[in-house]
This record gives structure tokens, sequence and C-alpha cells, in this order.
């Protein structure tokens, strides 16, 4: 009677080792379908802001023209154009915030506001943004604005379903390696400091 116990249970155990295998065979070979969602320009915001100091500061917005996102399991990759050309200063009454929002996109220019003090939109009038991949909260992304490649990393909360997603989040951009003469550090120490912050949704649907 041992003896067949033992056989028996050899058989059970081989069994069941040829089972498991066969379930982890099966959950490899499955097939993980992408999806590709598409901006719902309409449903998507970006707000910045940009400081001299903790009390002075000018704030607005700026839009997103086009974009998509595919998800594809636990890989994420996407594009996005923001339209610099419609960036705007909310934080001013007219005509201030006309002079200000035309120096940032440099169609408003002087002596102290050449076209390439800020943004140079006629010369620029687009920021490519790409995302190589999302992962524990954070969006890995490369910027081309003003013709360089720049790399951020930011924490961004991204959901997403059979029918629609979205990318929100709260942060800041260092863009010291431009060399951007609006950000230089005038004769006095003062500066407009290079880190601007961004409040984003991005609303997509498939």
């Amino acid at each position: 009677r041992m003896k067949k116990t033992g056989i028996l249970f050899m058989v059970a155990a081989a069994f069941t080792v040829a089972s498991c295998s066969s379930d982890a065979t099966t959950k490899e070979d499955e097939v993980v379908e992408a999806v590709t969602y598409t901006l719902d320009s309409e449903n998507s915001s970006i707000k910045w802001k940009g400081s001299m100091s903790a009390d002075y500061f000018h704030s607005g917005t700026v839009n997103l023209s086009e974009g998509s996102m595919t998800v594809e399991g636990e890989s994420v990759t996407g594009s996005f154009v923001v339209d610099m050309t419609t960036i705007r200063d909310t934080s001013l009454e007219a005509p201030k915030s006309e002079y200000l929002t035309g120096h940032l996109q440099g169609t408003m220019v002087d002596d102290d506001h050449p076209a390439d003090k800020f943004f140079n939109t006629p010369m620029f009038p687009n920021v490519n943004v790409t995302v190589n991949s999302y992962s524990d909260g954070k969006l890995d992304l490369t910027l081309d604005i003003l013709g360089k490649k720049v790399k951020q990393t930011v924490d961004a909360k991204l959901v997403s379903n059979e029918e629609e997603a979205s990318i929100k989040g709260s942060f800041s951009m260092d863009l010291t390696s431009l060399n951007v003469p609006g950000f230089a550090v005038n004769a006095d120490g003062s500066q407009i400091s290079p880190i601007i912050e961004f409040e984003v949704v991005v609303a997509l649907t498939k």
C-alpha cells in the first residue's frame, strides 16, 4: 500500500507541476493589446506661473493643439504639441496683459524685449512633448523647445480605461539649459526664475 501511495503521490505532483507550467506558458503567451487615445483639446488645459520672487509673479495659460498616447500593458508612450502662439497672461488687466503676452511670444518687440528674449514664437511656434514612459506616478518626458531637447521627469497621475484616459499633474520644469535671455540674472541681481510651475489636465478619448 505504501508503495502504491508513493506512486500516486509522485503522479499527482508531476501533474501539478505540469499544470503550473502550462498556466505560466499561457500567461506569457497572452497578447496585450495596445490602446491609443487621442487628445481632447477642448477638455485639456495648461496653466503656468513664472516668478521673480514669492511676491512678484505672472500666470496664464497655453494650449495643447494635438497629441496622442498609447498604453500597452505597463508601457506608456505618446506625443503632444503645445501651441506657443496661444500663450496668454491672466494675471494682469489689459493692456498690460497684452504687452506681457506679446513679450513672451516675441511678437511685441522693443529695445528691452527682442524676439528671442523668451519663446520667440515666430521662429518656434510649437513645443513638442514626447512621453517616453510612465512609472510610479512619474512621467518621463522629452521637450523639443526653442530648437533644443530638454529631459524632464514630472509627477502626474495617469488614468485610463477602455474609452478614455487622462493625465493630471501639478509640477515645475527647469528651463535653465535653454539659456533663454529673459531668465538671465540682471545687473541688480534679480532674476526671472527659469523654473516654471504648471497645472496640467490632458483629456484623451479613443
